[in-house]
């Protein structure tokens, strides 16, 4: 399985755990949601590089 693709589903894993604190009790200016939502943009970013550079 090719490196973004990995990285694609970590994203939306990381994605689903923001979405999870957010329906929990969390806002958007929890820390805790934002760093789900900040590392889940950096993965989106680093799978869709790879996705576009290494094709």
């Amino acid at each position: 399985m090719a490196a973004s693709f990995i990285l694609a589903l970590f994203a939306l894993a990381l994605l689903l755990a923001a979405a999870w604190r957010l329906r929990h009790g969390g806002a958007v200016r929890d820390p805790a949601t934002r760093t789900w939502l900040l590392i889940a943009f950096i993965f989106t970013a680093v799978a869709a590089w790879l996705q576009w550079h290494t094709s």
